[in-house]
């Protein structure tokens, strides 16, 4: 055991060693972000009252939690329409700022159930289109707290492809590998962490003149699904 114990460790070091090898020579790859996100999604849509909040003010952060995740920009950004309420979460980290699995890991399952919401329904890697242009697929969830539901859709982009949450069984000892299967040795992809919330269903809101300029705002910043 000791013997076998000794074979992993001695391979984890090689494999960091080489990793550290591999970065000094290989620059990361250029981020696709060009200008601030508060400046690309709307600001101004006409009937709808518009208001930014703190990132921490958020049901995934905190002060700390916001102060800790680092952000390269960010924006939390309310639209109101009658009894209509979209909240648009948008996170972003330049390539090489943080790991695939932290910057994924304050998503609704995890930090709106610990915040006191309960999770009523989840659906993974489902679709999601803005008219014509089909989005990356979607995670999807209703959550609600104090008798009041959203209709959550998030999406964790990595170098511009969705990581799926389905079959990752949560974080544990083999989560760097499985990203390396997925995404080779350079982990330095720009990263977006994106949720779109609201209390009514997605047909509704797509009715709503106006949303689709929130959409397409998503698809500037990379989530329309790339043609081959």
């Amino acid at each position: 055991m000791k013997k076998l114990l000794l074979i992993f460790a001695t391979a984890a070091l090689l494999g960091g060693l080489s990793l550290r090898v591999y970065f000094a020579f290989v620059p990361p790859p250029e981020p696709t972000l060009e200008g601030q996100l508060s400046y690309i999604v709307p600001e101004e849509l006409n009937g709808w009252k518009i208001i930014d909040q703190d990132m921490a003010e958020s049901p995934e952060s905190s002060e700390r939690i916001s102060d800790f995740l680092n952000f390269d920009d960010a924006l939390f950004r309310i639209f109101k329409k009658g009894d209509t309420f979209i909240g648009l979460y948008i996170a972003y980290w330049l390539p090489g700022k943080a790991s695939y699995r932290w910057a994924g890991a304050h998503t609704p399952d995890t930090c709106w159930v610990q915040n006191g919401w309960t999770r009523l329904d989840r659906k993974y890697c489902i679709p999601f289109q803005n008219e014509e242009t089909p989005f990356q697929p979607a995670e999807f969830g209703v959550y609600e707290k104090d008798g009041s539901a959203q209709n959550v859709y998030f999406w964790h982009l990595v170098g511009g492809e969705a990581f799926g949450y389905e079959q990752e069984g949560g974080h544990n000892i083999f989560a760097a590998l499985l990203d390396i299967k997925k995404y080779g040795l350079n982990l330095r992809n720009e990263q977006f962490f994106i949720r779109l919330s609201s209390n009514k269903k997605v047909d509704e809101l797509k009715k709503l003149e106006g949303f689709k300029q929130i959409l397409d705002s998503l698809s500037e910043i990379g989530l329309a699904k790339a043609s081959h």
